[in-house]
């Protein structure tokens, strides 16, 4: 049992094969703040990305599934707190984690790898100073998508697949910001972070999820104490 009150990670997604959902969810599972070491040890959960059929059993398939001393359920690990997943119109999962002061970062986690956190990370203390040995690559270590200097944080996540917004949004990904209370409007060329773009500024609130809806217009839910549900109108 881990005693904190921060770092839990908050996703769940159903894993697709060929655009059909298999049975399985990945789940997101923060490091806990005060365990970070944690994050880089396959015995336990602490900063992983997790994936289990829906009655909690382990999939075969696993990448970790029969290895002495690592838990069968863990896809990916080295993760820090990811607070926004989503599967890609790609076919592949997508996700995002707060880093400590910058570095929060998208990561299309592959089975086995570890992403780093807390031996790599482009972030650095709360305060100053270098993590660690202030490294930002290791070998055996995946870099991130992309990151964010300073930190957005980044909540909720959803790739736009209808056409109401016209040519232009299809296919961007939509990111939330906690911290700049606006929402991320990410254009991507060839699988790289081409340009971004803020949107809701005015309403003044952090942003906390991001959904297409069955209409194809996208929803966005605040996280404040008078918080909203807002359906974007396009122009």
């Amino acid at each position: 049992k881990v005693r904190s009150s921060a770092h839990f990670g908050c996703r769940i997604v159903e894993r697709r094969v060929n655009g059909q959902p298999d049975g399985t969810l990945f789940l997101t599972l923060g490091e806990r703040f005060i365990r970070m070491q944690d994050a880089q040890k396959l015995d336990n959960h602490l900063g992983k990305l997790v994936r289990v059929g829906k009655d909690g059993s382990v999939p075969p398939d696993n990448p970790f599934a029969g290895r002495a001393g690592a838990l069968p359920e863990i896809w990916s690990y080295g993760h820090r707190n990811m607070q926004g997943a989503t599967w890609g119109p790609d076919g592949r999962l997508w996700t995002h984690e707060h880093g400590p002061q910058g570095g929060d970062e998208i990561n299309l986690p592959e089975p086995g790898r570890n992403y780093g956190w807390p031996v790599i990370t482009y972030g650095e203390n709360y305060g100053g100073g270098k993590i660690g040995d202030g490294l930002t690559a290791r070998a055996g270590m995946e870099q991130p998508l992309h990151y964010w200097v300073p930190s957005i944080a980044p909540s909720g996540m959803a790739f736009l697949t209808s056409d109401r917004y016209g040519a232009a949004w299809k296919g961007n990904l939509f990111v939330g910001s906690l911290k700049f209370r606006y929402l991320d409007r990410i254009e991507l060329k060839n699988g790289k972070v081409a340009a971004e773009h803020k949107l809701l500024e005015d309403v003044g609130q952090r942003i906390r999820d991001v959904r297409q809806g069955p209409d194809g217009l996208l929803y966005v839910v605040t996280d404040e104490q008078d918080g909203r549900l807002i359906r974007v109108a396009p122009e």
